[in-house]
């Protein structure tokens, strides 16, 4: 593999070789990683750490890291009371691909 781009069209052309159900897993790994990238990124921006932003949201600070980690898939409701205090808010947006 070249490069970061390549692996990952190797993995997506060999989820849809295996069929629609690893697809849809896939499909959900990625959205999960993405919102944690996303979640870290504006807390890091805020210049806040998981404590502080714990404490603003009434999210604990263990389900935080999980959820930056990708361990956890976070609902609706807890990732919009982790991007209030980041002066975020949760949008849907088209698809860049």
């Amino acid at each position: 593999m070249a490069d970061f781009e390549d692996l990952i069209q190797f993995i997506e052309e060999e989820a849809v070789a295996e069929g629609p159900e690893a697809v849809a897993e896939l499909r959900a790994f990625d959205a999960r990683f993405r919102l944690a990238a996303e979640l870290l990124h504006a807390r890091q921006q805020a210049h806040m750490t998981q404590r502080e932003l714990a404490a603003a949201s009434g999210v604990q600070q263990a389900e935080i890291s999980k959820i930056e980690r990708g361990e956890i898939a976070p609902g609706v409701t807890t990732v919009d009371k982790l991007l209030r205090p980041l002066g975020r808010r949760l949008a849907v947006v088209a698809d860049e691909r």
